[in-house]
């Protein structure tokens, strides 16, 4: 084999590496620039003057800016409490504690950051129109399917993402990104 086909295929071989690597570490899959708890991860960088190009990355290529951790701490979950991927044809049960902030958020996006829903009931809920426990804790059910209680739609389509979004977050979140408390994801039924 002469030089240049060694180097045609060196230099394809590094680039697919390359690309491959590089959409890993943005997608979150590597754990380098990110936390995780149970299935929620977060970015605590973004939106800090330390944030490198990959945590950039990682909201650019969902189609939405990275929000300083100081003001809103984001999280997302792409797969269950039990580690499976979420399916939107699935029905969720999502259940925690009271949230240490003044106010939170909880949303379905697809891959392509879009939070429409087909249908007139919303793709998320929060805080201010949630039906809680008098402790704090809430039941919020993601189904395609009408439910009772507190009900939201998930997107449709194969890349299901998860957000929950801490609004003025507690000291100890934010100084520490402390999320301990979050909500669990349970999968009861599928379509």
């Amino acid at each position: 084999m002469n030089g240049l086909v060694k180097f045609a295929i060196a230099s394809i071989g590094g680039i697919a590496i390359g690309l491959i690597s590089a959409q890993k570490i943005i997608g979150g899959y590597e754990g380098l620039f990110n936390k995780t708890q149970g299935p929620w991860v977060s970015w605590p960088t973004a939106g800090t003057r330390s944030s490198n190009p990959y945590v950039r990355a990682h909201f650019l290529t969902a189609n939405r800016l990275p929000i300083s951790q100081f003001e809103v701490n984001e999280l997302e979950a792409r797969n269950d409490s039990n580690g499976k991927t979420l399916d939107s044809d699935c029905t969720y049960e999502i259940s925690g504690p009271a949230q240490k902030t003044r106010w939170w958020s909880l949303y379905t996006y697809s891959s392509d950051g879009s939070a429409s829903t087909q249908n007139i009931q919303p793709a998320g809920i929060g805080s201010h129109n949630i039906l809680a426990k008098p402790d704090g804790s809430f039941v919020v059910k993601l189904s395609q399917q009408p439910q009772t209680g507190n009900w939201i739609t998930p997107t449709k389509g194969d890349d299901l993402v998860l957000v929950l979004r801490h609004y003025n977050p507690a000291q100890s979140i934010t100084n520490q990104f402390n999320f301990k408390g979050l909500p669990m994801i349970i999968r009861k039924d599928c379509q």
